[in-house]
């Protein structure tokens, strides 16, 4: 019956179609294999291409502590405030509900942010008492008693931008209601703020509610709330919130309205970070999930970020201070699954493996990830270099967060260690902000990730503030990151991590430095369970070398000690004096800040083996404080990721420095030295993608001979 479908004429066109088929499907296995060759471990790669080149049993390991210097913002170490914080120590707390579009701060009242019929009630508020539930800003009273609480020193509110609020709390929202389920929201009252707000105005007033905080919790250089971030993806309010939001925001309404607010801000409270535009995923990134607006600035800008800073400095310039401290992105890996499915969400092998190499994005530009936006869009990739960018090109000055980040698996030790690698690169690259937000109720390894580097010990053992320069030459089964604690520090802190899923990986672990490393303790977590345990074993160092074996799926915080400085007082080394309050006038460009008494300042060495190209100069401004009612011994011992050469003002606050300036030029690709993919990854890459072509190629030559022959 086959024989006889192939040979009939009349089945050409059957026949051409069942080619092309084969074509296809031949080249998605080729492009799978090329996909999947990354996240596979050895045994993988080996069962299909008979080699383990991708990966070996061992990896020279190179940590150079006089070298590449650039402080690590005790900030990237932060959650997003609907996270259960037990167990867990960070230094940054923010929320970010997607009700707050529609949070109404003078009663408590939001939108249930689902689409149609969507509820107007109180459900941000509900666990308190009902007697107590009309206090104003109580959501944010909330997530101030959650830092207090957890010794969390930085705190974040969420202002809305939208143009309305929830008017009531009276439930279901019909499209027949209008107008009457809502409050307009403005920016700027232009009169006198009242010490409680009138709620019968119709109005909801902006700058009244940063007034209304800064008198209850203080300026932000007094301790009080550090920042506020205008809004919560915008890009999605069409969708949330049908009712008040009728069509898709566009490219200059958002400028023009976070320019506003953000003046808003500064004029109550000059020394709060301000952090825009608060949008998520790379289609975002590009277009503000709006195409048919875009179009008319695509020509001039590459995306949507490129528009969005530029518009912020021009409206910063017209203003005379800086209205955009940090540009903040919102980033939940988009990868899929061969069924195209989120591995975010997923707990197969294969979502697993590919967790594992998911924050490649930030930062690997030979890093494909198996997602249709990403290969889209694969110029705009990898995140962090092309950020950074756009912001040295537009807003010079400005600093970059992620204030929210997910690769899912909370409950998997792949989550654990995306989330360890993530923040190894955050800290690597100077980011300046990160706040987890996971997808899952189960945290735990995700949790052990983040306390890996804040307190490792269970006494407040945290990593350092200082990224060095560190080698795992371009292993994509493992990552290495070392840190120092400023200049005259013989503590050294190495995090390794074992990528493999079933073998053990050894380390041959070269420091060069000065001084002289005897030992190291061992902290570890790994796929047997996610507290995080200190070895019986140290390991011994003789003249700063060692072999260490990793177990699979392990996360390593390695601890030295040493006899000598690392660096000598006396190092030639540039400095960079660096102050973390925000300044009501903008001076980046000569690197001056506001001074007063209660400011500390940091030197910290420039950093190396970034390019000046890619790596933002931000840093520059803004106040981020510690709550003067949390105590110092426990911010300094569980809390803080060990701040350079902190201290404390009179008011039990302190600042804390991070650097901004640009690195030297010997690394022009943005990547992190010694740290990129083999040529033997490239080269296969490159092989399997002329495969592909010379078969698509192949089978377009044969089907127009085919069809010359039936035409004849």
């Amino acid at each position: 019956m086959i024989r006889r479908f192939f040979k009939n004429p009349d089945m050409v066109v059957n026949k051409r179609l069942l080619k092309k088929s084969a074509a296809f499907l031949c080249a998605c296995c080729i492009c799978t294999a090329a996909a999947v060759l990354p996240f596979s471990d050895a045994v993988s790669v080996s069962a299909v291409f008979g080699s383990s080149f991708l990966d070996t049993d061992s990896i020279s390991v190179e940590i150079d502590v006089s070298a590449g210097h650039k402080p690590i913002s005790p900030y990237i170490y932060g959650i997003n405030s609907e996270t259960s914080l037990s167990g867990l120590t960070v230094n940054a707390i923010k929320q970010s509900d997607p009700r707050l579009s529609s949070y109404n701060w003078e009663t408590n009242f939001s939108n249930s942010a689902e689409g149609e019929n969507s509820s107007n009630d109180n459900a941000l508020v509900k666990s308190y008492p009902a007697d107590r539930q009309r206090d104003p800003a109580l959501h944010t009273d909330n997530l101030v008693s959650k830092a207090k609480r957890y010794g969390i020193p930085s705190r974040y509110v969420t202002l809305q931008m939208m143009g309305t609020v929830a008017a009531d709390s009276a439930g279901v929202v019909y499209p027949s209601d209008g107008a009457a389920r809502w409050k307009q929201v403005i920016f700027r009252k232009h009169d006198s703020f009242s010490s409680e707000p009138d709620i019968t105005d119709g109005m909801v007033y902006m700058d009244e509610y940063v007034s209304f905080l800064a008198n209850k919790y203080g300026y932000a250089m007094d301790g009080g709330i550090n920042g506020y971030f205008l809004d919560n993806e915008p890009e999605n309010w069409s969708e949330l919130y049908p009712a008040a939001a009728a069509r898709k925001i566009t490219s200059d309404e958002l400028v023009e309205r976070s320019a506003e607010l953000a003046e808003a801000v500064k004029l109550i409270d000059p020394t709060a970070l301000v952090y825009g535009p608060s949008i998520s995923g790379i289609e975002a990134f590009i277009n503000l999930k709006n195409p048919d607006d875009w179009d008319k600035h695509s020509q001039e800008y590459s995306w949507f970020i490129d528009y969005y800073l530029r518009g912020m400095k021009k409206a910063s310039e017209a203003a005379g201070t800086r209205l955009l401290d940090s540009l903040d992105i919102h980033y939940h890996t988009e990868a899929t699954n061969g069924l195209l499915e989120p591995v975010i969400n997923g707990t197969d092998n294969f979502s697993n493996n590919t967790r594992l190499q998911a924050p490649r994005i930030l930062w690997d530009s030979t890093y494909t990830e198996n997602s249709a936006i990403a290969i889209m869009h694969n110029q705009h990739i990898p995140l962090i270099p092309t950020l950074e960018a756009s912001i040295n090109m537009y807003y010079p000055g400005t600093k970059l967060s992620f204030s929210e980040y997910n690769f899912g698996g909370g409950g998997h030790i792949s989550g654990g260690i995306a989330v360890a690698d993530a923040l190894g690169i955050f800290g690597e690259y100077g980011v300046h902000m990160a706040c987890l937000k996971p997808n899952s109720e189960d945290t735990s390894y995700q949790k052990s990730g983040i306390n890996i580097y804040t307190n490792y010990d269970g006494n407040g053992g945290s990593f350092g503030n200082t990224s060095v320069r560190s080698d795992n030459g371009g292993d994509i089964m493992s990552s290495v990151y070392a840190a120092i604690n400023g200049k005259n520090e013989t503590s050294l802190k190495v995090l390794l991590i074992n990528k493999n899923q079933n073998r053990v990986k050894t380390a041959d672990v070269t420091i060069k430095s000065d001084a002289s490393f005897e030992s190291a303790e061992v902290y570890s977590f790994g796929k047997d369970g996610p507290d995080i345990v200190l070895s019986d074993k140290e390991i011994t160092v003789k003249d700063n070398s060692f072999s260490f074996d990793m177990e699979p799926l392990t996360v390593y915080m390695l601890v030295f000690s040493g006899t000598e400085e690392i660096i000598s007082a006396d190092d030639p080394e540039e400095t960079t004096t660096v102050s973390e309050i925000s300044r009501p006038q903008d001076t980046e460009s000569t690197g001056e800040t506001s001074t007063s008494a209660s400011i500390t300042e940091t030197t910290v060495s420039e950093p190396e083996h970034v390019s000046a190209e890619t790596f933002s100069t931000a840093g520059t401004s803004a106040s981020e404080e510690k709550e003067s009612e949390t105590s110092a011994p426990e911010i300094a011992e569980s809390a803080v990721s060990e701040p350079a050469e902190q201290t404390e003002d009179a008011d039990g606050g302190s600042e804390e420095q991070t650097d901004g300036s640009s690195a030297d030029e010997s690394d022009p690709s943005g990547e992190r030295e010694g740290k990129s993919v083999p040529k033997a990854v490239k080269a296969a890459v490159v092989v399997l993608t002329a495969a592909v072509v010379l078969v698509m190629a192949y089978i377009i030559v044969q089907d127009r001979l085919l069809a010359r022959k039936n035409k004849k």
